[in-house]
C-alpha cells in the first residue's frame, strides 16, 4: 500500500499577505501539487500535513510566527480542495513523523510507500523523509512538486534526499506514467 503525502501546503505559506509568505517560488508548483492530489485521491490515501503552533512555540525564536492553531494562516489552500476523505497530520516541529500519528496512520493502513510532494524541500519536506527512511519507509520525492527559498537549499536537500537518505526522486509525469502502469 502507498499514500501521498503533502507537506504544508498552507495559507501562511502560500498566500500574499500570509505571514511567512514564500512568494512567487513556492507558488510556482500549486498548480504541481493539485494534479498530483486530483491524480491520487482515486488510487491512494491523500494525507496533508499542517504546520500548527501554539501563541507561544518554542521555533519563533528562529522564524516570525506563523501557522497558529485554528488560524486562517493555518489552512490548506484553498487551490488543493481539501476533502474529508483526506487525512490531516497537525506538527509542531519540522517532520511530519515527530511526536504526531503519521506513523501510526500510515501502519493501520499498511502503507510502506510514501510519495511526497509540498513546502520547503530543505526543512519540512527533508526532515520528514529523514525520519520516514529511519523507519523504512519507501520515499520518493516528485521534485517539480516541492520548492525551497532559493536554488541552493533545493539542489543541497535533493542531493541529501537521494545519496544520504536513500530517497528516491521523480518528476510528476514519472509518476503519472508509473501509477497509470499500475492502473492497467
Amino acid at each position: 500500500m502507498e499514500a501521498l503525502l503533502v507537506i504544508d501546503m498552507q495559507k501562511d505559506f502560500l498566500n500574499p499577505g500570509g505571514k511567512l509568505f514564500g512568494g512567487e517560488r513556492l507558488r510556482k508548483i500549486i498548480p504541481s501539487v493539485r494534479e498530483v492530489v486530483d491524480f491520487s485521491r482515486d488510487l491512494m490515501p491523500v494525507i496533508f500535513t499542517q504546520d500548527w503552533h501554539r501563541k507561544d512555540d518554542e521555533e519563533f525564536s528562529i522564524w516570525p510566527p506563523h501557522c497558529i492553531e485554528n488560524t486562517e494562516g493555518s489552512e490548506i489552500i484553498d487551490e488543493l480542495q481539501p476533502s474529508e476523505e483526506d487525512i490531516f497530520i497537525k506538527k509542531r516541529r519540522y517532520s511530519a513523523f515527530f511526536s504526531t500519528d503519521l506513523d501510526l496512520v500510515l501502519r493501520e493502513r499498511n502503507i510502506r510507500k510514501i510519495w511526497v510532494c509540498g513546502i520547503l524541500t530543505n526543512i519540512c519536506v527533508l526532515h520528514t523523509i529523514a525520519d520516514a527512511r529511519s523507519l523504512n519507509y519507501e520515499v520518493t520525492l516528485l521534485k517539480d512538486c516541492t520548492e525551497a527559498l532559493n536554488d541552493n537549499d533545493y539542489e543541497y536537500a535533493i542531493h541529501h534526499i537521494t545519496s544520504v537518505l536513500g530517497a528516491d526522486v521523480i518528476t510528476l509525469e514519472t509518476f503519472r506514467t508509473l501509477r497509470e502502469e499500475d492502473v492497467e
